[in-house]
């Protein structure tokens, strides 16, 4: 592949590094992943891949360690379909509810880029036994929902995820699967947690509160005018240019298997790598070969930003708690650094309304701490919902 990408994605990163607040050698910056991942050497064979990896990884585990991912390895699969409902009168968005009879307020808890329903695995059977009714959607465009391409009144945008999470809740509402009378507590990591705070502003006073398991600035990672000058020329050749022009490259390398595991183990699960199988490898992998995948995750690249989150902090509804769980380690959403670091977002609330803002520094974890460090995380988050006012 001509390096001519490569040149520019590293221009950007030039141009942005201190913008944003991001430090250390280009290998370990998001940005720096794609330059490795389009330099990468292709391979076609995924099922070949998996499995090898697994062979290196066992060959190297003492005999406990061994015995664990043996057990892994037979573990029966996650499902990837569950309930459904139609979005637009034409999408297929897929859903899941845990406990429709519960007595708790319900939880809708919704994935970041490139995640879906089962990303929260680790959460929902922890949620589900204290009593909760956890839902679960996968966005459109994502896991086991539709994927169809871009274009026509569909575009990809932090509106059109709103407006799906606002849609399962209106569904599961009218379908008796969650009592309509209870407030919602909306969780969400990533791109996610932005939706969760969205739709928060939405529901008003429908909302009891808000977790975010690390959130996003917005549903990519740069607007113009927050860029210096000399830095938005790239980011338009990104976007309009090097997407649509080596777009298939960067897309075939990116899903590969053993892309996917070094960028977990090295840039999104940093503190700690146990929770990175095989299970959380076909949870992302798997839906990348439905049809209309490449196109989705290409167009949510080059698409809007979206809102940031310190537009949607100041209009939330009377008494909206918000539980911040977020990892120290993130190099994709930074806890203190960047243009919108979650250390800030109490600064931006409006206490005056009773809304607040609680932040758990989870030390070293990386972007998705709900899977990296789940006890961690409902060691902090349990006895927070139990305290939520009725």
């Amino acid at each position: 592949m001509s390096l001519l990408p490569t040149l520019l994605l590293a221009a950007l990163f030039v141009g942005v590094t201190h913008a944003y607040g991001f430090t250390g050698h280009k290998a370990h910056h998001p940005l720096g992943i794609w330059c490795n991942e389009l330099r990468g050497s292709r391979q076609e064979d995924r099922n070949v891949l998996a499995s090898s990896g697994i062979q290196r990884r066992s060959a190297a585990l003492s005999s406990t360690q061994s015995s664990t991912l043996a057990a892994l390895e037979t573990k029966p699969k996650l499902s990837r379909d569950y309930s459904s409902f139609t979005f637009r009168n034409k999408y297929k968005v897929n859903y899941a509810v845990s406990a429709p009879n519960s007595s708790k307020p319900p939880i809708l808890l919704i994935h970041g880029f490139g995640g879906s329903i089962n990303h929260f695995r680790f959460n929902e059977p922890v949620l589900t036994q204290e009593g909760y009714n956890v839902v679960r959607v996968d966005l459109l465009g994502f896991g086991g929902s539709d994927k169809p391409a871009p274009g026509g009144d569909l575009e990809y945008s932090m509106e059109l995820f709103e407006s799906v999470a606002l849609k399962v809740i209106l569904h599961v509402e009218s379908e008796g699967e969650v009592d309509r009378s209870k407030k919602w507590i909306i969780g969400g990591n990533s791109i996610g947690g932005l939706t969760s705070l969205m739709v928060a502003r939405t529901l008003k006073d429908r909302c009891r509160g808000v977790v975010l398991f690390n959130a996003s600035g917005g549903m990519t990672s740069f607007r113009y005018e927050e860029l210096p000058f000399a830095a938005r020329p790239i980011l338009w050749l990104l976007q309009n240019v090097i997407l649509k022009q080596f777009g298939n490259g960067f897309w075939n390398n990116f899903k590969q298997p053993e892309n996917v595991e070094q960028i977990l183990k090295t840039q999104v699960y940093k503190n700690n790598n146990t929770n990175v199988d095989q299970e959380l490898l076909d949870i992302i992998l798997d839906p990348s070969y439905d049809e209309g995948a490449r196109e989705v995750f290409l167009a949510v690249f080059g698409g809007s930003p979206g809102p940031t989150p310190e537009d949607v902090l100041k209009d939330l509804g009377n008494d909206v708690k918000i539980l911040a769980l977020w990892g120290t380690g993130d190099l994709w959403t930074p806890l203190e650094k960047g243009l919108h670091p979650g250390s800030k977002f109490g600064e931006m609330i409006d206490t005056e309304k009773g809304v607040e803002y609680k932040l758990v520094r989870l030390e070293g974890a990386g972007h998705c701490p709900m899977d990296e460090v789940p006890d961690a995380c409902h060691e902090a988050l349990l006895p927070w919902l139990e305290g939520l006012p009725e």
